[in-house]
């Protein structure tokens, strides 16, 4: 058995913990790191744009909110970037990181949403190993929270637009992390849940 089939039997009852395939990136670090699905840019990173160039830049049709629903305040985009023999588990890869757009919304109801869009990052590993090492990575115990893929942030899983997702809370924040047509997206907001999950369904 080849290393990577004995790896992947290794892991593949950890990848039915997820219910979305995480990117990869650093350890989250919520001095730095937007959420703990985005590491892989820093909150630094983003720069002003209009909303036209950041989706010709992302190559991305942005997701917005109707004009009943909220209004939108600003536009930002982090470049892309590759990084060499990253480790993921103790196993070495490149990773193309595509541009992560930033939006932010004032909604009418009161209070504000900030969405987050990005392409899936390329690994340079076979496809249905890659969900299997990044589910594992994702989920792997380590002693220091600074040294885990989600800081130690524990998500939970449910149902949004019709897709699979996970939801992280801290500090009265709750953040949202799903994909659809190939593009991940996070939502995040101080609003109850019950209201949030409405304003992403409502998400045009």
């Amino acid at each position: 058995m080849t290393f990577l089939a004995a790896a992947a039997a290794g892991l593949f009852s950890s990848t039915l913990t997820f219910a979305q395939t995480p990117p990869p990136g650093a350890p989250f670090d919520a001095s730095k790191h937007p959420n703990p699905i985005i590491t892989f840019v820093e909150m630094k990173d983003f720069k002003d744009v209009a909303s036209d160039q950041g989706r010709k830049a992302s190559d991305i049709e942005l997701l917005g909110l109707s004009q009943d629903q909220g209004r939108r305040e600003s536009v930002e985009i982090a470049e892309g970037r590759f990084v060499k023999n990253m480790s993921i588990l103790n196993i070495r890869t490149d990773v193309t990181f595509y541009p992560v757009v930033r939006q932010k919304f004032k909604l009418a109801g009161g209070g504000e949403l900030v969405l987050f869009s990005f392409r899936f990052p390329t690994v340079s590993l076979p496809k249905d190993f890659t969900r299997i090492v990044l589910n594992e990575a994702a989920i792997e115990r380590k002693k220091k929270p600074t040294e885990m893929r989600f800081g130690g942030a524990k998500p939970e899983m449910l149902d949004i637009r019709g897709a699979r997702g996970l939801l992280f809370e801290d500090d009265g924040k709750l953040t949202v992390y799903w994909q659809e047509g190939g593009v991940g997206h996070t939502a995040t907001s101080s609003l109850p849940r019950n209201e949030l999950f409405e304003v992403i369904e409502d998400l045009l």
